[in-house]
């Protein structure tokens, strides 16, 4: 028999299956719910990005043209050297016996600095003199008998050839005596040159010798020391580039620093430009000597100078960052020249960046890197889609390239497929297209951005900025660049039951 409690085991184990599929059924109801409510928000998102209004204000880097200094400079590194140094080094050999001197020490000229051991010298000098005196015993016995030799061939009692023998001995004679004083006088300068004397006032900035030291000078003169003249008064060594050297000459002034001193600036002027070159690894550089007042002695010879050296300057220039000369619409922008020529048109023109049509729309025959010869009727067709400060820039880029081509023996022609010649960079102020920005009203009631093109004459550059002779006035809005903008990408919902895209928790499989 079964009791009580036995059934009610087995009525509760044959209902746990039933609860069981209940509670399973709810879970993936959920799950459905959550999934399509997941699918209808990036659903209505996606609709939402493609039907938005495209008219917004795109957003532009901006920059107000006004009014400031630019200063056009070369920039160069070279190392300081005093402008008067000498070695100081010994023509005969020997051992350093003294030194009067050590580094930084002042001396004046004539004034004796260190002497090597003579008495290899004094040795020399005295058999020099023993010598002459030999030499001169020698030509007072050839004169003698020349003398008695001239009293017999008078008295015809000696041959001619006797008589020429004893003329040709003194003469030999005097010849030795010469040899020898020669020798003497030899000997007594290398033992002065044993005495080292300063060849001028200075300081002595390197001393290469030490008591004791043995110096040869049979085949290089040794250096001892070296002294300069004048410490208060230096000069830059400064490799200037062969693409820069053109504008740098002697008068301008100059800016530069040294690592000892980073915070200060120190003055010069340029002295010399030379024309000898210098070439390392097919770099061609030449040296510009620049003249430096020293008068604190701040500045040590061989320290590294980096210098600024100052080709023109300007006060008070109307100027323009150089990210507007660079700057090229987007696709997409809206452009509208000074013909009012509608925005919808003018959005699809490419702006050319490089080539002898920059800052001009790109030439159908030039479209997708073409290269080719234009028919008449398609020329026709991009004069008029210009606006006039366009047609103006291009007909003056063609006249200019049909000019140059024509001195150089070529066909004018031949330029309108669009290749450019090899030519000099012209002097003078240089045109380029800068992009104004203006706002106009879209159809959606919203302001939308439209640039104008602004041909403009500039002048000189220091690198940041550059000068606006024409074209510009301060206050104008110029466009500089545009702001990317990262599209927020939503975070990931913590816990989905999901996963994968929809979510940071497990896939289901």
């Amino acid at each position: 028999m079964t009791s009580t409690s036995d059934r009610e085991r087995l009525g509760r184990r044959s209902a746990a299956p039933e609860q069981f599929m209940a509670t399973n059924q709810k879970t993936n109801w959920v799950k459905w719910l959550v999934l399509l409510a997941v699918l209808a928000g990036a659903t209505a998102g996606g609709l939402y990005y493609v039907r938005k209004p495209d008219d917004t204000l795109p957003e532009f880097r901006t920059a107000t043209v006004n009014r400031g200094d630019i200063v056009q400079q070369v920039t160069a590194n070279g190392q300081i050297f005093p402008v008067k140094n000498v070695t100081v080094g010994t023509q005969v050999s020997g051992i350093i016996k003294e030194l009067f001197v050590d580094f930084n020490s002042r001396v004046t000229n004539n004034q004796v600095i260190a002497r090597i051991d003579p008495s290899t010298y004094e040795q020399n000098l005295e058999q020099a003199q023993a010598e002459l005196a030999n030499g001169k015993a020698g030509l007072e016995y050839a004169d003698l008998n020349y003398k008695r030799s001239k009293g017999l061939r008078d008295a015809s009692l000696v041959s001619a050839s006797e008589h020429d023998k004893a003329l040709v001995d003194l003469h030999q004679a005097e010849a030795v005596v010469r040899m020898r004083e020669a020798s003497v006088k030899k000997a007594s300068v290398d033992l002065e040159r044993t005495t080292i004397f300063a060849p001028i006032d200075g300081v002595v900035i390197s001393r290469n010798v030490d008591v004791g030291q043995t110096v040869a000078a049979s085949f290089n003169t040794p250096t001892l020391f070296n002294i300069a003249n004048d410490l208060a008064k230096m000069q830059i060594e400064a490799m200037v580039s062969e693409a820069d050297v053109g504008g740098v000459e002697e008068g301008q002034s100059v800016n530069f620093t040294v690592d000892a001193f980073p915070q200060r600036k120190f003055r010069g002027t340029v002295k010399q430009v030379r024309f000898a070159p210098s070439t390392n690894q097919n770099v061609v550089n030449y040296t510009t000597v620049v003249e430096v007042n020293n008068a604190d002695l701040k500045l040590r010879p061989g320290m590294t100078a980096n210098a600024n050296i100052v080709i023109t300057d300007r006060k008070g220039a109307l100027q323009v960052p150089n990210g507007a000369l660079r700057f090229r619409p987007p696709p997409g922008s809206v452009i509208q020249g000074d013909t009012n020529a509608p925005a919808t048109a003018a959005a699809q023109v490419e702006i050319a960046t490089c080539g002898p049509f920059v800052g001009l729309p790109v030439p159908p025959w030039q479209a997708k890197g073409e290269r080719r010869r234009p028919t008449d009727e398609e020329r026709a067709t991009y004069d008029a889609s210009l606006t006039p400060e366009q047609r103006k820039q291009y007909q003056q880029v063609m006249a200019e390239m049909r000019s140059r081509f024509t001195r150089s023996g070529g066909n004018p022609g031949e330029f309108d497929g669009g290749q450019r010649p090899r030519r000099s960079e012209p002097e003078g102020p240089r045109t380029q297209t800068l992009y104004v920005l203006d706002k106009d009203a879209a159809a959606s009631g919203r302001e939308k951005a439209v640039l104008k093109p602004m041909t403009v004459k500039l002048g000189i550059s220091d690198g940041a900025n550059t000068e606006v002779i024409e074209g510009l006035k301060e206050g104008d809005v110029v466009v500089s660049g545009t702001v990317a903008q990262a599209a927020a990408a939503p975070a990931p919902t913590a816990g989905s039951p999901f996963g994968g895209p929809f979510g940071g928790g497990p896939r289901i499989r």
